[in-house]
């Protein structure tokens, strides 16, 4: 199992130089992963079994197998499950019993398409960090990279400090400007996955959201028995599959068997994490980006948060280094500031403004 997740485990190491945000990681690296991991574990049978197991007594069982595993096993609302002599539940046919009406029957197809789902889903969470990385053209490595080899070389970073500071004095407004609507754009997009996923999700597993919230206030009250129950309407273990057959003289006759699920016992624990995951990926999207909204509009909580990154520096030098500084300099000063070192970002905000101190301000300069 190892050797097929192993892959992942370099997608995930930690880049010297962050072009995201914390959110932005977990919400594209980390949800990626997690569903390519989850694809993973439900595509190893080797692990977990077949996706579906019908009991016939025919020796034409792989033919059995693939019928029901294309048109689909199907429940109704007759199904029970009761405990067997050692205490655990088993599958028992009940109302599957003769046949079942077409207007009873609830086709299970969506355990055809799970493994496709995820793989897909990890796609579209990882496209807003795909376009950031094509936008972004490298340009925070640029800015950042030499101050991550100061052990090495301390003249270097030294001298790499003065092009930073001749960088942010220079007039870069516009692109700064594009720079930040660019990661805005990718932001919004995060919290539009997320939220249409969870509305998809919903359609794909019929009432996916709705039982889960009664499954896990199930779990907090201890009510174990509730949460099964919950989760089999769900994921059910067991159904009914009626295969068509055709005899020599061109009339068609049906057999009905009963299928067991395995990977359903699986799925039920997944999806439940998933649906904490995806919750919390959506709130935190959204929080990021309200959060976003009152750094724009305010300029007096853009300041403070650069002074607290830059170590408390005095408030009217930090005010003078950053006169004329548009919100999108602000930015990309901040994503500078979190890829060095607290000390290393002062000193550039000092150099900064010793600059500024030579220069005459121009009237009207505006501040963050």
């Amino acid at each position: 199992m190892y050797a097929a997740v192993k892959p992942l485990s370099k997608y995930l190491q930690f880049k010297s130089v962050h072009i995201y945000d914390a959110v932005f990681t977990i919400h594209s690296k980390c949800t990626v992963a997690l569903l390519l991991a989850c694809t993973f574990l439900l595509s190893s049978k080797q692990y977990f079994g077949d996706p579906i197991q019908c009991m016939r007594d025919h020796n034409d069982m792989d033919f059995i197998h693939a019928y029901c595993w294309m048109y689909g096993a199907y429940v109704s609302t007759n199904i029970t499950y009761t405990p067997d002599p050692f205490g655990h539940e088993r599958c028992k046919p009940g109302g599957l019993g003769g046949t079942v009406p077409m207007a009873q029957r609830r086709y299970l197809r969506y355990y055809q398409w799970v493994v496709l789902v995820m793989l897909l889903q990890s796609f579209v969470f990882y496209l807003p960090a795909f376009l950031w990385k094509i936008w972004e053209g490298g340009r925070l490595k640029h800015l950042c990279m030499d101050f991550h080899q100061t052990a090495v070389s301390k003249e270097r970073s030294k001298a790499h400090l003065g092009v930073l500071v001749k960088y942010f004095t220079s007039d870069y407004k516009e692109t700064h400007f594009r720079y930040f609507a660019s990661y805005v754009f990718c932001e919004v997009l995060n919290l539009g996955i997320s939220i249409v996923n969870m509305l998809l999700l919903d359609v794909f597993i019929e009432g996916f959201w709705t039982h889960y919230v009664d499954a896990f206030l199930a779990v907090y009250s201890g009510d174990w028995e509730m949460w099964s129950s919950i989760t089999k309407r769900v994921f059910p273990k067991c159904a009914k599959c009626e295969v068509v057959r055709f005899g020599p003289s061109g009339s068609d006759s049906s057999m009905d068997t009963l299928c067991l699920l395995p990977l359903n016992i699986l799925n039920e624990k997944i999806f439940a994490f998933l649906w904490v995951w995806f919750m919390a990926m959506t709130f935190l999207a959204g929080l990021k980006l309200f959060f976003r909204m009152i750094t724009m509009f305010n300029s007096g909580i853009r300041f403070h948060i650069l002074r607290a990154r830059a170590r408390l520096m005095p408030k009217s030098h930090l005010q003078r280094a950053l006169q004329n500084c548009s919100f999108g300099d602000w930015f990309v000063l901040m994503r500078v500031g979190n890829n060095i070192s607290p000390e290393m970002f002062r000193k550039l905000l000092e150099e900064l403004y010793a600059t500024q101190s030579q220069r005459k301000p121009p009237p009207g300069a505006d501040e963050i």
